[in-house]
């Protein structure tokens, strides 16, 4: 099944997956930023559409190009309720569904941006950290359970996101972000980077003094 809040993008894609891979694809047109998306009755669709939900992949994001300094009220809360507030509703609703059944597995998309703060993109920076603190303390609450909750936190991607911005580093393309959350859902890793050199940059700039850090400008 998939979401989105074009009807538009996901009969493409429906169509694309018919053609290409014979399959099947359910389609919910949503808009998961509208502040009066109803979360409960999300999750009870998408059950009554397959039957049973068990493995959930939450790649929600957004970006806004006024996301710079210190940004206005309207601006931190938008991003707050894409890139935090809605994907941790729908994190906690699809748990308490895994509970009934006794089984179930979410990966969430972070980003780079939760390890790295800057003047640039700092709303959501700060709201992507907020969100995998929150599955951390879910990870911590259904440990030694059937429950399993992984963040996958990613590096540039060629998307619409990322089109036209002068980039550090290679982006992936969005069909090796769903190969490698596929191999990743197959393991009890409850953390990664994706494309996975960007590893040991993180520890690199996690460990540089402040005195360095703050002269960077990426």
């Amino acid at each position: 099944m998939a979401v989105a809040r074009e009807r538009r993008d996901l009969a493409a894609l429906q169509s694309d997956c018919l053609v290409r891979l014979g399959a099947h694809v359910r389609i919910i047109p949503a808009d998961l930023a509208a502040l009066n998306f109803d979360v409960a009755a999300f999750v009870r669709t998408c059950v009554d559409e397959l039957g049973q939900v068990s493995h959930v992949f939450m790649p929600l994001g957004m970006i806004h190009a006024e996301d710079f300094g210190a940004p206005s009220a309207e601006v931190l809360e938008s991003l707050a309720v894409v890139n935090y507030l809605r994907p941790a509703q729908l994190l906690s609703a699809f748990c308490e569904y895994f509970s009934t059944i006794g089984h179930g597995s979410a990966m969430v998309f972070t980003s780079i941006a939760a390890d790295a703060p800057r003047g640039r993109n700092a709303a959501y920076g700060s709201a992507k950290k907020a969100l995998e603190f929150y599955c951390r303390a879910l990870q911590h609450h259904f440990a030694d359970t059937k429950i399993s909750i992984q963040i996958c936190a990613l590096g540039y991607v060629d998307t619409t996101m990322s089109f036209g911005a002068k980039l550090l580093f290679p982006a992936a393309s969005p069909e090796e972000v769903a190969q490698f959350a596929l191999r990743l859902s197959r393991t009890r890793r409850r953390f990664s980077y994706f494309p996975r050199f960007w590893l040991p940059i993180m520890m690199l700039l996690k460990a540089l003094p402040w005195s360095l850090y703050k002269k960077l400008r990426f």
